[in-house]
């Protein structure tokens, strides 16, 4: 069985939790975000006997001609 990855991606309008690439909940700013994400890392631990890998990652995008300057 694969880790779980557990990413929270921080961009211009606030953070999304990812778990396996797919979007679980989005918060305006990382500590709540990070809070769940540990909190579904020590699950994964009681449940599988390892815990998930958690990543905190700043989107890859470049901010829009419109919101630049």
């Amino acid at each position: 069985m694969e880790q779980r990855l557990l990413v929270v991606r921080k961009d211009l309008r606030g953070c999304t939790l990812l778990d396996g690439g797919r979007p679980l909940a989005w918060y305006p700013s990382v500590a709540p975000a990070l809070a769940l994400a540990l909190t579904l890392a020590d699950a994964s631990a009681l449940r599988d006997g390892w815990p998930a890998r958690v990543e905190v990652r700043r989107s890859s995008h470049p901010p829009s001609a419109d919101t630049a300057g």
